[in-house]
């Protein structure tokens, strides 16, 4: 409770968001919106397309991310948190969907906006981790050019979640999925020698994102020489990582400076 206070305390003292647009198209089914922080600094400016996590997939969480977004916004990035469509009413690939159109809308308002779209990176924990690393990774739709990848608390092999009441229903509604969509939707099947950088962190306890699945991305970073960095927290779980991350997230900014500016 005590956390939770001050990360409340945290996002009030932040400021608001410039204006909340709705990114996606009329013909989409339902309206999902952004939130834009804009810095004070020349233009074009790069940018991070921010996603907040949770674990029911889209319960609209973006004032989660505000204090992230000021540090980013800070530091003069462009920053666009986006929510996504809820698990309870789409299940996949609706997420990674809504996360691609985010990432257009931010290429097609790119001169309107002031974003630099040629230095675009993802920063996203737990399912906002998940989302933005596949949609960066996954090039079957085309890329972004997406230039780094910060991701918190990330599930990175959903195979190891074949018997998970929650995974299976995210890929198949409730019913059986088939065995190789749990491959399809993990970004770890997408890792390339072309792969952008990565900044992991993640609680070295956590239980409901084993370190299992970094320690597996980290092998196949290795694997493909794609640049990483590391960040483990010590000793937390992960919502405990999410409150105590204000360490890695100033690392994980710094690691966005040295690729993006």
């Amino acid at each position: 409770m005590r956390n939770f206070l001050l990360l409340a305390i945290s996002v009030f003292m932040a400021s608001c968001a410039d204006r909340s647009v709705v990114y996606t198209p009329e013909h989409w089914p339902e309206k999902i919106h952004g939130s834009v922080f804009k810095p004070k600094a020349e233009k074009p400016a790069p940018a991070v397309l921010l996603i907040h996590g949770g674990v029911k997939l889209g319960q609209d969480g973006r004032w989660v991310m505000n204090n992230t977004a000021e540090k980013l916004r800070k530091r003069g990035y462009y920053v666009f948190s986006i929510t996504y469509r809820s698990l309870s009413k789409s299940t996949y690939p609706s997420q990674l969907r809504d996360v691609r159109m985010a990432l257009n809308w931010m290429r097609d308002n790119a001169e309107a906006e002031g974003i630099d779209p040629g230095r675009l990176a993802i920063f996203g924990y737990s399912a906002g981790g998940y989302l933005g690393a596949l949609a960066a990774l996954d090039k079957r739709e085309g890329g972004f050019g997406v230039k780094a990848i910060v991701a918190g608390g990330t599930p990175t092999n959903l195979t190891v979640y074949a018997r998970g009441q929650l995974i299976r229903h995210y890929l198949g509604g409730g019913q059986e999925p088939y065995p190789d969509q749990f491959t399809e939707a993990s970004p770890l099947t997408y890792i390339t020698d072309d792969s952008p950088p990565f900044f992991i962190y993640h609680g070295s306890v956590d239980k409901l994102v084993r370190p299992e699945h970094p320690l597996a991305l980290m092998e196949k970073l290795r694997e493909h020489d794609v640049p990483h960095q590391v960040f483990w927290i010590q000793g937390k779980g992960h919502v405990g990582t999410f409150f105590s991350s204000g360490k890695a997230v100033e690392e994980a900014i710094g690691f966005l400076d040295e690729w993006l500016k």
